[in-house]
């Protein structure tokens, strides 16, 4: 993976496109629990949000693609991730 980094909004409109939702009440102070069913198991990811336009780095964006299973080898390459 050739994970580059994003600003908090801009990964959350793109993991919106692969049905990843965000919910807010889930997550621990300043952390937000991202959720994504896939064949009926659902993947979670905390992830911390101070603002939204926080810049996440490459490592962050990597483990999230992999948990959320979002990564090439679940199928979504990098180009289809990032819309190039």
């Amino acid at each position: 993976m050739a994970e580059r980094p994003l600003k908090y909004r801009d990964l959350l409109q793109r993991l919106r496109l692969f049905g990843v939702v965000e919910n807010k009440a889930r997550g621990k102070g300043s952390h937000r629990l991202m959720i994504r069913v896939v064949e009926g198991v659902k993947y979670f990811y905390p992830i911390r949000c101070h603002n939204e336009g926080e810049v996440k780095p490459r490592a962050v964006i990597g483990a999230l693609r992999r948990r959320l299973r979002l990564s090439g080898e679940d199928g979504i390459s990098d180009e289809e991730f990032y819309g190039k």
